[in-house]
């Protein structure tokens, strides 16, 4: 009996195999411009560069971590104006309780709640489609 032969190693990549090199000569200039793409994009140099030249459009660079501090400053202020929405529903219940409640207050304190929910629901959204386009 013979045994298998077992592997070793690294598995074998799914992707192509990079076997060429091209040299780019770029002026000072243009290189400090590079550079600040790289930093502002997270991406590396040849990243960057495969994307210039591959994309179909124009390379949109995106700092992420602006957009992701950006996103944590706007749920911040909502959870704040839904605390306000709170506080103000609370002090309509005990007007109500006392009969002193008019019924628009109620009524626009309601269409507010519904908004409320309903910009949550999208922000809720948006983070989701952000991270999975983060995550490919």
């Amino acid at each position: 009996m013979t045994d298998p032969i077992k592997i070793r190693g690294r598995p074998a990549k799914v992707y192509p195999k990079r076997l060429h090199v091209v040299t780019v000569k770029l002026t000072e200039s243009e290189l400090e411009e590079l550079n600040l793409m790289k930093t502002q994009s997270g991406m590396n140099r040849m990243q960057i560069i495969r994307k210039k030249i591959f994309a179909s459009g124009a390379l949109s660079m995106v700092n992420v971590k602006e957009v992701l501090g950006e996103l944590s400053r706007q749920g911040a202020e909502l959870g704040r104006i839904g605390n306000n929405i709170n506080q103000l529903a609370r002090h309509a219940n005990v007007l109500a309780k006392q009969g002193k409640l008019h019924p628009q207050v109620a009524e626009e304190l309601k269409k507010l709640l519904e908004e409320h929910a309903g910009i949550q629901k999208q922000l809720d959204i948006t983070w989701r489609h952000l991270l999975r386009a983060i995550k490919k």
